[in-house]
Formats: structure tokens, C-alpha cells, sequence
């Protein structure tokens, strides 16, 4: 077992028996960790996934204890990272069609977070623009 697996196993374990310090501190570690193995192997996927996790993690974690705005923040780190990767030409296009995928699950939280914390009339309606433009970016199969 990887050590960022790890970390994320005994912060979702903290997280899930209310130990608030101790689930932010392991999550924290566990995302340093994915972003070092990143900075090694950048294409790779299962990396990705646990990195946005982690982060969501974080941004449920904060809601939990009433800080909605931290909150806010971890759900919108992993959405500019993926809409980055998206467009730079420094990916395979492969990667940056997981990326364009991970955009879309990356946006909903950012949504739904919106409808349960009240956000500004600007900051909704650019969350939704960007909800149009990410579905609009979604490849359609044949």
C-alpha cells in the first residue's frame, strides 16, 4: 500500500469518529504526498482521482464544522487544477480528456455547495456559465 493510501485510510478513519484536527492533518499529509508521487509520474491517473478526493474530503470536513468558506475553497482548488490541465498543452490529449471529465465532477460539488450555502448573485451565475461551458466541452461518443 502506497503511503498517500495510507494517510487517506486513517483520515477518512479520524474523519469518520469525529477527530476533526486529526482528519485534516492526515488528509493535509495525504495530499503533499500525492503531489509528490505527481510531480514524478504527471499523467497519472489514479493520482488524480485520489488528489480531487482528498480535497473534497477536506471541503466536507470543513462544512461539518460550520467553515463554510475554507470549504468552499478546497472544492474550487481540485475544479481550477482540472480546467489547468484541460487546456495545457504540456498533457497528452488523453490526459486532458480525463481532465475535461474530472471537470465535470469537480463542478457539481461546487453546485450543490452553492444551493446549501448562499452565494453572491455573480459568483452563482459564473458557476453556472461554467456549468454550461464544461457540458459543452464533454465529448459526445458515437
Amino acid at each position: 500500500m502506497e503511503i498517500w493510501q495510507a494517510l487517506l485510510q486513517r483520515a477518512n478513519y479520524s474523519f469518520n469518529h469525529n477527530l476533526w484536527a486529526q482528519a485534516e492533518e492526515y488528509y493535509h499529509q495525504a495530499i503533499e504526498c500525492l503531489e509528490e508521487k505527481w510531480r514524478d509520474d504527471i499523467e497519472n491517473v489514479a493520482l488524480l482521482q485520489a488528489w480531487v478526493g482528498a480535497f473534497h474530503h477536506l471541503a466536507i470536513l470543513y462544512e461539518e464544522q460550520s467553515k463554510p468558506r475554507i470549504a468552499f475553497r478546497y472544492l474550487q482548488i481540485p475544479h481550477q487544477r482540472m480546467t489547468e490541465i484541460s487546456q495545457h498543452p504540456a498533457y497528452s490529449d488523453e490526459f486532458q480528456f480525463i481532465a475535461l471529465r474530472f471537470l465535470k465532477s469537480t463542478l457539481t460539488p461546487l453546485l450543490e455547495f452553492s444551493k446549501k450555502h448562499p452565494a453572491c448573485d455573480s459568483c452563482l451565475a459564473s458557476l453556472q456559465k461554467i456549468a454550461v461551458e464544461v457540458a459543452a466541452r464533454q465529448p459526445i461518443l458515437h
